[in-house]
């Protein structure tokens, strides 16, 4: 086994030993698993995209939410693998991917995402994107819909961008580790899973991330690269929308909307869940993926 090989399963195991401390309240990885994972970087548009990848078979492609990075799917990954490549990017201004100092929206992204797709010599790709993310495989399917066979939203993705109280939009950038922890209290139905480790790991986190997290709030707060309902009733590409029913950062009527307007849509909701399905029902969101991606 080379160097390369043997430092991408340490940090495979350190990743684990942080999930099982608190992380980000994912479900636990075999370790087999997590060291199946290699990493790699790629060069878009001159800026270094650093990403994750597992198995063989058609390309999945996951794009993280708001101050997150490829790593918050590895629970994920290692589920899919089994039957597709994954691939989990840290999307540009996020993560291990070079962080320029330029103005961030939801199509730039999209912009990189494909440009990324291209050199690593994917044309096509299903696109899986929570929250923010799912905002991003919008603009993808929207503007670059030969680069989009399916398209998956979790918790993400909308019309319009609902005015934010200065106090969500401060919690959500936040700078001390009591903002941090109320922000992450409401990603959460149940509240026992955020815990002081997950806290201090996601506050540092976003801490690194904080320039590329303001430029996407104000972008937001302009209506920057929004979706209008007469481009997303032209999205092509098959679209599942998987959205937590107790979820506070964003309302489930939104999984609604979403549903009305996109073509050859549904919508599935699941009980006793806040922003993030992946972490607190695994299961029942591992099953609404597979299904959906190999369905004919």
């Amino acid at each position: 086994m080379d160097a390369r090989a043997t430092f991408v399963q340490i940090r495979a195991l350190a990743f684990l030993s942080a999930l099982a401390a608190g992380g980000f309240g994912l479900p636990y990885v075999a370790a087999e698993d997590a060291a199946a994972i290699t990493e790699h970087d790629a060069v878009a548009f001159g800026f270094k995209l650093h990403y994750r990848e597992a198995g063989q078979g058609p390309v999945v492609i996951l794009l993280h939410g708001l101050g997150g990075d490829g790593s918050r799917w590895t629970a994920t990954m290692a589920e899919l693998a089994r039957d597709f490549r994954v691939i989990a990017l840290d999307q540009i201004g996020f993560g291990a991917s070079d962080k320029p100092l330029v103005n961030y929206d939801h199509g730039l992204l999209a912009e990189f995402l494909v440009e990324f797709m291209k050199s690593i010599g994917v044309s096509k790709a299903s696109i899986l994107g929570h929250s923010m993310g799912g905002f991003v495989g919008m603009c993808a399917a929207v503007h670059h819909p030969d680069a989009v066979d399916r398209l998956i939203l979790l918790d993400g993705g909308g019309l319009t961008n609902a005015p934010r109280s200065p106090h969500l939009v401060q919690i959500q950038n936040g700078t001390t580790l009591a903002e941090t922890r109320e922000y992450f209290q409401l990603m959460f139905y149940d509240k026992s899973r955020v815990t002081e480790p997950m806290v201090r790991e996601n506050y540092v986190r976003r801490l690194q991330v904080s320039y590329t997290i303001s430029r996407m709030q104000e972008a937001r707060a302009k209506n920057l690269a929004v979706i209008t309902e007469e481009q997303a009733r032209g999205i092509r590409a098959p679209t599942l929308i998987i959205w937590g029913q107790q979820d506070e950062l964003l309302d489930p009527s939104i999984a609604a909307e979403l549903g009305r307007v996109i073509p050859n849509s549904r919508v599935e909701l699941i009980d006793k869940c806040g922003h993030i399905p992946q972490a607190e029902q695994p299961e029942r969101f591992n099953q609404l993926v597979r299904e959906f991606l190999t369905a004919e």
